[in-house]
């Protein structure tokens, strides 16, 4: 058997209020193209409200597992994304949104990943766009040991019907107590991820725990999970790295300044003129 991708850093990641944050810039080099990975998780009867921000040169993908997102943008959109669907915006040139987390019997748990966009066939700079699927519309792909819902990309012959600007695999696992799961994602697709949302798993001989996320080393090897004696369910991500800069203001990520300023001036732009956003 092909030995195993190791992974190279976990990290339990910091928390603000009700987000936890795992992917600072200064490990962009390791995460490359993953710009942001954050958990969501708040046990409130209360909605969480942001108002109208901007992005851009990122595809920002959201992932409620519990509750509700109240979703609105400058594309212009308002959408409402339901546990289990996926939230995918393309923030290019530059968008603003605004989002409300409507919990449900109190509680509200999300995921959102950014990925930066590619600077080749204009993708960095493209027109926004912001897309819902329903989570009915997913692959569920099930073994005696294991369920793999395909969130983006490829898993064996199955497809999820999420075409990314981005070469990105993105899956949501539940696995049985003792059992085994395995994943050789595409050569290029050189840059993986997994985070633990429940139980216990090792890869490789690391062992991770509830709310961990582990960086596989750069490698064509399989991706091995193996869990203990309690099922588990996490994330795995993969994705071809970019081979250009990753430069960032917080909000935005991009190859270079001149991106970013010619960005922040459409996000000026865009914000002076919400009021004028009819939903």
């Amino acid at each position: 058997m092909q030995k195993s991708r190791p992974l190279i850093h976990i990290r339990h990641g910091i928390k603000q209020g009700a987000t936890t944050s795992f992917i600072p810039e200064q490990y962009f080099s390791i995460t490359n193209p993953f710009v942001l990975w954050e958990h969501f998780t708040s046990k409130k009867s209360t909605n969480h409200s942001l108002d109208f921000h901007g992005h851009s040169g990122v595809e920002a993908i959201s992932y409620p597992l519990k509750g509700t997102i109240s979703h609105y943008d400058s594309t212009p959109q308002h959408h409402i994304i339901n546990s289990g669907d996926v939230h995918i915006m393309t923030s290019g040139q530059g968008i603003i949104h605004k989002s409300t987390t409507l919990p449900r019997q109190s509680v509200s748990e999300s995921f959102q990943l950014w990925v930066a966009l590619p600077a080749s066939n204009k993708n960095e700079m493209c027109k926004p766009k912001s897309q819902l699927f329903n989570k009915n519309n997913f692959p569920l792909i099930e073994n005696n040991n294991s369920t793999t819902k395909i969130l983006i990309g490829r898993y064996h012959q199955y497809d999820s019907p999420i075409k990314s600007h981005c070469e990105l695999i993105l899956l949501d696992i539940i696995m049985t107590s003792y059992s085994t799961w395995y994943f050789t994602p595409p050569k290029q697709h050189l840059s993986c991820f997994i985070y633990l949302k429940s139980g216990v798993v090792y890869s490789a001989n690391n062992k991770l725990t509830p709310s961990q996320m582990g960086f596989f080393k750069s490698s064509s090897s399989p991706i091995t999970i193996t869990t203990t004696n309690q099922s588990s369910r996490f994330i795995v991500a993969c994705a071809v790295p970019l081979k250009q800069p990753l430069i960032t203001n917080k909000d935005s990520v991009h190859s270079c300044e001149n991106n970013i300023n010619k960005s922040q001036t459409t996000i000026n732009e865009l914000l002076l003129n919400s009021h004028n956003l009819n939903y």
